[in-house]
């Protein structure tokens, strides 16, 4: 079996014999770029939406999802003033929101 990562936001499992796509895995919001698999039947894949999904392979489950702390999740910036464009940008992309 391989498993690949795609811009698409799936990870596929392949039967590298028969050249045929066995299962899509659906759950993160941007491109994957890792997948490692390990000897228990999970495979781990990483993505640009800032997770990690572990997956048990066998239903195609995700059994965990970690995300990463942002140091300013959940900040309201609505209406701030003094900020450029790009630092309003950088705050969201760290957690803050605007409405």
């Amino acid at each position: 079996m391989l498993a690949s990562g795609s811009q698409d936001t799936t990870v596929k499992l392949w039967d590298i014999e028969a050249g045929e796509c066995l299962n899509t895995l659906v759950g993160h919001t941007g491109p994957v770029w890792s997948v490692p698999m390990d000897a228990n039947k999970r495979l781990i894949s990483g993505s640009q939406d800032e997770t990690i999904r572990i997956w048990d392979l066998s239903p195609g489950k995700c059994l965990k999802l970690l995300r990463p702390d942002r140091p300013y999740e959940g900040m309201d910036i609505t209406g701030v003033t003094g900020i450029t464009d790009s630092q309003k940008m950088t705050l969201e992309s760290l957690g803050a929101v605007s409405f």
